[in-house]
């Protein structure tokens, strides 16, 4: 048996020059961090060749090609597992519409997962690549990259998406400072969960249109990265506001009048910045003040609820690896 933990995400700024209908012609770029939020991966061995796959669903087939759920079945495909095993998923959050990566966070645990029941040590950019072939390329979800990426390294990292389809992988190491800015952003759920697909395609299709206002987010993506190399971290309000208002031309559907509420209320309660993680729609608001302001901040949004959380170092990663007995 074997778990694998595999962090979720904040996009701090960025998102959406990741797509590649965008990068492809312009490169993009995104600074994002993983936190304490994960999904977890448990498999284990059956003495007989069946494959069991407990989600929100119980799936026992005979065979991959059965196997409903797309992104276990396309990562066994890549990991060479045929039969014989027991798949368990679950996830410290809702497992759709959150915003913060979740379905790129499991098809990176699943991976990590099954390369590690086969014998296999992989790196996290092949965990990363492989993951974006199984849900853009064999999938054909409207989706981007950072999230692949962002929960296969972890840490606090600058991304750019090169025209090529390379993907450039900058760590940002800012030592204890890091908790002491990381306790300026909050999340607060929306209660709305949604899908992104219908989102994410509209977007895809309007890239041409709205290129300018793409290129000021990756511009955005480059000044928040300076920002906190340089430790001026409170511009990091101002940049999620900035983001926030040239996303919401992206697509419809991004925001609706809750949300407009709700971001009227954080900035009420001293939030410099907020905007939605994710393609939009719902799922979690990452809001950004001076740690003087949370209380106040706190009160504001009573209406709504917290999660609380902290930057996370670390990747996906193997929590436990037990091997028995082959009997075969």
């Amino acid at each position: 048996m074997l778990i694998t933990q595999t962090p979720l995400r904040i996009s701090i700024a960025g998102g959406g020059t990741d797509l590649e209908a965008y990068y492809r012609h312009s490169g993009g770029a995104v600074l994002s961090s993983a936190i304490d939020k994960y999904v977890y991966v448990i498999l284990n061995k059956r003495f007989d060749d069946k494959i069991y796959v407990s989600y929100s669903k119980k799936e026992i087939v005979d065979s991959v090609d059965e196997i409903q759920h797309e992104l276990v079945r396309e990562a066994m495909r890549i990991a060479g597992i045929s039969k014989g095993v027991e798949i368990a998923i679950m996830a410290d959050i809702p497992s759709s519409g959150s915003g913060l990566g979740s379905s790129s966070s499991l098809t990176v645990g699943l991976l990590n997962a099954f390369h590690v029941y086969q014998g296999e040590q992989v790196t996290a950019e092949q965990l990363a690549r492989e993951a974006c072939e199984i849900e853009i390329g064999r999938c054909g979800k409207p989706i981007g990259k950072q999230d692949q990426y962002i929960a296969a390294y972890g840490g606090l990292n600058f991304f750019e998406f090169l025209p090529t389809g390379e993907v450039r992988v900058t760590p940002i190491r800012l030592g204890p400072v890091k908790r002491h800015w990381g306790a300026c952003m909050m999340l607060f759920f929306t209660d709305i969960t949604r899908s992104a697909d219908t989102i994410l395609k509209e977007q895809n299709a309007n890239t041409g249109n709205n290129r300018t206002d793409l290129d000021r987010i990756k511009a955005l993506a480059f000044r928040a990265r300076d920002a906190v190399v340089a430790g001026r971290f409170d511009e990091i309000g101002d940049i999620l506001r900035e983001n926030w208002n040239l996303k919401k031309e992206l697509a419809s559907g991004i925001t609706r009048p809750e949300i407009d509420a709700m971001v009227a209320a954080a900035a009420q309660g001293g939030a410099t910045g907020c905007k939605l993680c994710g393609a939009g729609g719902g799922g979690f608001l990452l809001t950004y003040c001076p740690r003087s302001e949370k209380s106040r901040l706190r009160q504001a949004m009573r209406g709504y609820r917290e999660m609380p959380f902290f930057l996370e170092r670390y990747g996906s990663k193997v929590n436990y690896n037990a091997e028995g007995y082959e009997w075969d």
